[in-house]
């Protein structure tokens, strides 16, 4: 600032001078941007440590989720899955090179118990669903691999709880069919063509998190999720069903080993936003027995945060799709089934699963 002012002290012409002073200006302002830009490049970014739970509703739902029980009573739900997951991607969807031959086997069952009361707010039923999941763990990793990520093993995941509300059946009616049972006078009868459900889940960090592990069955967090589950049926054999969620996740201080980086200090992380949902389509080929496709989707609306800060390309996305089916045994027990292959992923441990859902209605 004192050469600026000499500068302009100077015993030539003005505009000489003031040309000067700009350049002099103008040169400072460039030497102070490279400082700040270098010094940006020598902090170091900061590590992802607070990531998007794995044990959300990924495909676990599929075919008929909208309908659901509209008499008072209870339906318990078990959910069986087996993950094997080959691959950790990054964010660009290429293999991480530091993660050598992989292996993260997932094993979580888990039961929800579905409550219908007899409250019919808004012509549909409220009610209640407590989910509880165990979670089963194994990882490895090639010997000479620069990176590992160590697992819990067995234990308790996060309990979810919230309150539902499940619409009555839009019925179609529909013509008794053949000329015969016309002729005998059997009135038409109605078939049901739509139905949803509405809940909204508190996730309750009550799971087992192991500071010293990279996975655990439980994430350390609240989160918020509501969801919306509908089923179409344009004909009577004929089923789509989709469930759509938005998972909100709370900062947490429970950081699961992180990577030591001096003079750095973790306070805090928060997984961000997610947007996910399941689709299925199926055909009814007897009474009992239909078989479809099904599929679901992730998309990780901002980045990850660590100590309140963004951390660059910490977005998490999948997309799967396979085969798959049910039965129902009696009006009172279903089995679905669901098989789900990688079709893409980013930032995320990937791989084909199988899914089992038994449906018992007391």
């Amino acid at each position: 600032m004192k050469a600026l002012q000499r500068v302009l002290a100077l015993r030539v012409p003005s505009a000489f001078r003031y040309l000067l002073a700009s350049y002099l200006l103008f040169s400072c302002l460039l030497l102070c941007a490279a400082g700040l830009q270098a010094s940006g490049q020598a902090a170091p970014a900061l590590p992802d440590v607070v990531k998007p739970p794995a044990s959300i509703n990924l495909g676990s739902t599929s075919f008929y989720d909208g309908f659901g029980r509209t008499r008072p009573g209870v339906t318990v739900l078990q959910y069986f899955r087996w993950s094997h997951n080959t691959e950790i991607s990054a964010a660009d969807g290429t293999e991480v090179p530091a993660f050598v031959d992989p292996r993260i086997e997932a094993f979580p069952a888990l039961t929800q118990v579905i409550v219908a009361t007899r409250w019919h707010p808004a012509g549909g039923v409220a009610g209640f669903s407590v989910l509880l999941p165990v979670v089963g763990l194994e990882s490895s990793f090639a010997p000479h691999s620069p990176k590992t990520l160590p697992s819990t093993g067995f234990g308790i995941g996060d309990v979810a709880a919230g309150a539902t509300f499940q619409s009555l059946s839009i019925l179609r009616r529909v013509s008794s069919g053949s000329n015969s049972a016309q002729a005998a006078g059997k009135p038409p009868s109605d078939r049901p063509v739509f139905a949803f459900r509405t809940q909204i889940l508190v996730q309750i960090p009550t799971g087992k998190l192991d500071p010293s592990k990279s996975i655990n069955p439980g994430c350390g967090y609240w989160a918020v999720i509501p969801y919306v589950a509908a089923t179409w049926l344009p004909l009577a054999r004929l089923e789509a069903s989709t469930r759509l969620h938005y998972q909100y996740n709370l900062p947490t201080s429970r950081i699961s080993n992180p990577p030591p980086i001096p003079h750095l200090t973790y306070r805090n992380g928060q997984a961000g936003p997610l947007t996910y949902g399941n689709f299925t389509t199926s055909w009814r080929f007897t009474k009992r027995l239909y078989l479809g496709q099904n599929s679901y989707g992730v998309y990780q609306l901002s980045p990850d945060k660590t100590n309140g800060t963004n951390v660059p390309k910490a977005r998490q996305t999948q997309l799967y799709t396979g085969p798959g089916g049910g039965y129902d045994f009696s009006r009172s027990d279903t089995l679905n089934v669901n098989v789900y292959l990688k079709l893409e992923a980013h930032n995320t441990a990937s791989g084909p699963s199988l899914q089992l859902l038994y449906i018992h209605r007391f």
